[in-house]
């Protein structure tokens, strides 16, 4: 069995080779730490929680560090700001919606189609810089990379590839994705609750060109999608689709 090294199984709290306090230096690390106190209750729904001068004095950062760390917090919903009275942790945070998935699986067979999955790819490896930004990780951060066919009635529906950050999510094995695609997985896995789409055309090539049965150089449409667990992006997906995709959003 494929398993992600101990390292990622181990607490975001950061700890000095000494057990003391370490320095905290990105906006990413700080938003982590303030999301793990809360958590554990040491920072209890409504109470108020120290000023950025305060956090950025014990985290050994720069105010604005921890003022850009709260903003993401804030718009997620996790803490609330006021001028003049300081960040709360949100009183109702088990409220927030839940975002709905969607599922390749259910657009395939609801267009009367037989739904086909097959895993080609699971690595842990440096992202792609594009993935590197919407996960806001860093050059040295591995994540697991999984890719993977989708299928209707035996041809090619999809090629995606998908990045996941093992820092943020449950342990999991390729074993796991062998049985069922990396989004429904993740569905089961978090209550995920924001997501960014992109969509663009671009040339087919190497692998997508391959799993899609088509000429390298053939445009297809392609979907990027960020997905968030509160503040944190969990997720970045591209799917690639063959000439004569149709989309449809339904609100």
């Amino acid at each position: 069995m494929t398993r992600l090294p101990d390292r990622f199984a181990h607490s975001l709290r950061p700890t000095a080779p000494d057990g003391g306090a370490r320095r905290l230096n990105t906006w990413q690390s700080v938003r982590a730490e303030v999301l793990r106190r809360i958590r554990s209750g040491e920072w209890a729904p409504g109470a108020l929680i120290p000023t950025e001068h305060e956090l950025a004095a014990e985290l050994g950062c720069a105010r604005a560090t921890v003022n850009r760390a709260l903003r993401e917090l804030a718009e997620n919903g996790v803490v609330e700001r006021r001028r003049k009275v300081g960040t709360r942790v949100t009183t109702s945070p088990a409220q927030r919606t839940t975002l709905e998935m969607p599922s390749l699986r259910s657009e395939i067979e609801a267009s009367g189609a037989e739904y086909g999955y097959k895993l080609t790819g699971f690595a842990l490896s440096v992202p792609t810089d594009t993935a590197m930004r919407a996960l806001q990780v860093g050059p040295r951060d591995e994540m697991i990379l999984v890719k993977a066919q989708h299928l209707a009635n035996g041809r090619a529906h999809c090629w995606e590839t998908i990045w996941l950050n093992p820092r943020n999510l449950p342990a999991v094995s390729r074993e796991v994705f062998e049985e069922q695609p990396a989004h429904e997985w993740l569905a089961r896995a978090l209550p995920l609750t924001r997501s960014r789409l992109a969509i663009m055309a671009e040339a087919a090539s190497g692998d997508c060109a391959l799993y899609l049965g088509i000429p390298d150089g053939t445009p297809v449409l392609a979907i990027e999608r960020v997905i968030w667990h509160e503040a944190m992006p969990v997720s970045f997906a591209r799917q690639l689709y063959p000439p004569r995709h149709r989309l449809i959003s339904e609100d």
